[in-house]
């Protein structure tokens, strides 16, 4: 066969078209919160185990090996009884040694991102760049002020923090640029840019400048907005972009704009001051010594972006929501309530210290809950089918006992309680311990009250305590479901199903769903809490919290330490 040249084909390319630069492309550009949750996941590699097993009648190693998962060699290798001259004479009955592979299990971070258009300077964010056709581009941002100046000066250039703590004017990043690179679903991420920010100033001056402005503007908002400028060529000075959301009346949706701002509705962040009090982990390690670090970040963090939407905004109130959550969450470390009560523990929290009345011997009491007790069995229907009043509302399980045990009540530290401690009690009488270190316990002391079912429906442990004030029961999860969906349409949360493990989980939702609790559905705590750290003042707002007094010495200690602590 003849060579061809490009000679023979003279005319081959004229009717070519000239090749169009594909331009790389933004289809959407917002700042966003992440939320990280840590899953567990099985290993690609797993411990090496190994299994005894009996050789039947037809086996062969090959056979074995195909049936277990591995391979002649590996029996081989892990049998020292069998060789590569002996391995095809196995007698029935014969035990041999097999490898086999634990799967392991490891914990991976889960990345998440929602839209947010608000927040306080120094507020930890990310911008999220949909983008197209970038192809690992270098990509950068530059958030600048709008139209509406809310500030002492109208900034061209709002200084951001990158994750690294370097102040700058513009901020750079691959295609999916991550801070981190092991997150489970960092693929999903694949055709994005990501940059975590805060809109800070490395100028103190400037910035508490700017804070001071904002906390005094009236009427006007402080508008920020996101240019995205992805790079083709190395220190390319013009941007090249293309912008496929909204245009300005005369350009052409989908052309190349240049110095085009994302300022389509939606695309902004509303800049506001720092909160009216804040709080550190510094002070918060004061309050609690026992709370882990990360957790106080956390929990200091989550406070200072969402305290003055809730008035919790003075020394008196934030005092005593520290006070509380403290207490509730055993030093801010446990966001839900204990399954495991021993029996000691039940005696002492859900018989003693709950008396009610002897049903027929007047000045006599006897335990509310004999059904915790071996050899007493209560109906566990609920006293009101359809409870109208808070007596009713409150009263919970029926209480006809055969013979219930009578008790002398005492005055103890200011609370009626049963003469007999744990160890006069248990003389004559155990827990059952179907209720010992069981949820059981809470779907009977919490049934047929606080809107919950009958011992049988378990709603005693379905609603049960969760969150920095522990919210218990069906009618708080409902009164914080239909509050949340109210304040926050665009972000509802389904906090009678789902999405309660977030109140265990997230320390952003479980603060803003106690501080609605606070403000919104409890009676006025706030206005409790301006009554000052006095033990009475304590009292009530802990009644508001808890609906009892459990705990009441602790609190009085967190409140009255936190006041020491932020009045520095």
């Amino acid at each position: 066969m003849p060579t061809l040249t490009f000679k023979d084909f003279p005319n081959i390319f004229k009717s070519v078209p000239s090749l169009k630069i594909i331009r790389p492309k933004v289809t959407k550009a917002y700042f966003a919160e992440a939320t990280i949750e840590e899953i567990e996941v099985e290993s690609e590699t797993g411990a090496q185990d190994n299994e005894i097993y009996t050789v039947q009648s037809g086996d062969t190693l090959s056979k074995i090996a195909n049936k277990k998962g591995t391979t002649v060699a590996a029996i081989i290798e892990s049998d020292a009884t069998i060789t590569t001259a002996n391995q095809n004479s196995l007698n029935i009955g014969q035990e041999i040694t097999l490898p086999i592979l634990v799967a392991a299990k490891e914990k991976k971070k889960k990345i998440t991102f929602k839209k947010v258009d608000q927040g306080n300077i120094g507020k930890e964010i990310y911008v999220i760049v949909e983008t197209e056709l970038l192809q690992g581009r270098t990509m950068s941002i530059n958030v600048r002020q709008g139209k509406e100046k809310g500030i002492e000066e109208q900034d061209e250039n709002i200084m951001l923090k990158d994750d690294q703590g370097n102040y700058n004017t513009m901020v750079k990043t691959t295609i999916g640029g991550m801070c981190e690179t092991d997150y489970l679903n960092k693929d999903d991420f694949a055709d994005q840019a990501i940059f975590k920010i805060a809109i800070d100033s490395s100028n103190e001056e400037k910035k508490d400048g700017w804070i001071k402005s904002l906390s005094e503007a009236t009427g006007k908002k402080t508008l920020l907005y996101i240019l995205a400028d992805a790079h083709t060529l190395e220190g390319q000075t013009e941007l090249n972009i293309q912008y496929l959301g909204d245009t300005e009346e005369g350009e052409i949706r989908g052309e190349k704009i240049t110095n085009r701002w994302l300022d389509t509705d939606g695309q902004w962040f509303e800049l506001k001051g720092g909160p009216k009090f804040p709080i550190t982990p510094e002070q918060l390690l004061e309050i609690f010594p026992k709370s882990k670090k990360t957790r106080r970040e956390e929990v200091a963090k989550a406070i200072n972006n969402n305290s003055d939407e809730f008035e919790i905004h003075n020394l008196d109130r934030m005092s005593h929501f520290l006070g509380q959550i403290g207490t509730e969450t055993g030093e801010l470390r446990a966001l839900q309530e204990n399954y495991g009560y021993k029996a000691k523990n039940i005696y002492d929290t859900f018989l003693r210290k709950v008396l009610v009345s002897h049903p027929t011997k007047s000045g006599k009491y006897t335990f509310k809950y004999h059904d915790l007790i071996e050899g007493y069995d209560a109906t566990l229907e609920c006293e009101y089918s359809n409870p109208t009043t808070n007596y009713q509302k409150n009263y919970g399980h029926k209480r006809d006992v055969d013979d219930p045990i009578e008790v002398t009540r005492v005055l103890l530290k200011g609370k009626y309680v049963a003469s007999w401690d744990y160890d006069a009690f248990k003389e004559d009488y155990s827990i059952k311990s179907s209720y010992i270190e069981s949820k059981t316990l809470f779907d009977y002391v919490y049934g047929c009250r606080m809107e919950n079912g009958k011992k049988s429906t378990e709603d005693g442990s379905d609603y049960f305590g969760v969150g920095f004030i522990h919210l218990t029961g069906k009618d708080k999860y409902k009164a914080l479901d239909e509050k949340w969906k109210e304040l926050y349409p665009e972000d509802t949360k389904d906090f009678m199903g789902d999405d309660i493990s977030l109140l265990k989980t997230d320390v952003e939702v479980a603060i803003k769903a106690s501080m609605i609790i606070w403000t919104h559905v409890q009676d006025g705590t706030n206005s409790k809490a301006d009554q000052g750290n006095n033990n009475a003042a304590i009292t009530s707002v802990t009644y508001d919290v808890n609906g009892g007094d459990n705990g009441l010495t602790h609190r009085k200690r967190y409140t009255k330490k936190a006041y020491e602590v932020l009045d520095k």
